[in-house]
């Protein structure tokens, strides 16, 4: 399962991140920061948003600045990462993101269309591929060890997010 959230993986684009009303550059972005990613992958959009709340659908746990490509930086079991260009410069920043697992919450995991996941109440029938966070174990890259048997191994991290689908 885990190669689903590649799916969602490697998107590069110039200048910064942005987003409505409450945009945020991404070199303001630190680690543990959430922010609600969306807009198409040649226009990638962030607004900072409280983890956990219904806006907020990534969390940062790594940021990169240099003159080389920074993505490489990034956790090989990262579910995203943007790098941004800057305009009038060589410099670049990759921001590194997982998704912000809430247990007992619910995302919208759409890898068909290649969306960026969404959260979702796990009620709602509408969504597509709803899966609820049901545990993080930590030290643990095996979703074997979930209750449900299902769940996202990060291995370079240690830690796994142990899901069920919700139909």
């Amino acid at each position: 399962m885990r190669a689903l959230l590649v799916a969602f993986a490697t998107t590069v684009a110039a200048g910064l991140l942005t987003g409505c009303s409450s945009s945020t550059p991404a070199t303001e972005l630190v680690v543990g920061d959430c922010v609600q990613m969306g807009g198409p992958p040649d226009r990638p959009e962030a607004a900072e948003a409280p983890c956990g709340s219904a806006e907020s659908n990534y969390k940062v746990v790594a940021v990169f600045s240099g003159s080389a490509d920074t993505a490489e930086e990034c956790p090989s079991d990262v579910d995203s990462y943007y790098s941004m260009r800057g305009s009038f410069s060589d410099s670049r920043t990759t921001v590194c993101l997982d998704i912000d697992w809430v247990v007992g919450g619910c995302m919208s995991i759409d890898t068909k269309s290649g969306s960026d996941p969404v959260r979702v109440d796990c009620g709602d029938a509408q969504a597509p591929r709803r899966q609820r966070a049901t545990q993080i174990l930590t030290d643990v890259a095996n979703a074997d060890q979930c209750a449900s048997g299902v769940g996202y191994p990060y291995e370079e991290r240690a830690f796994t997010v142990c899901v069920e689908d919700v139909a």
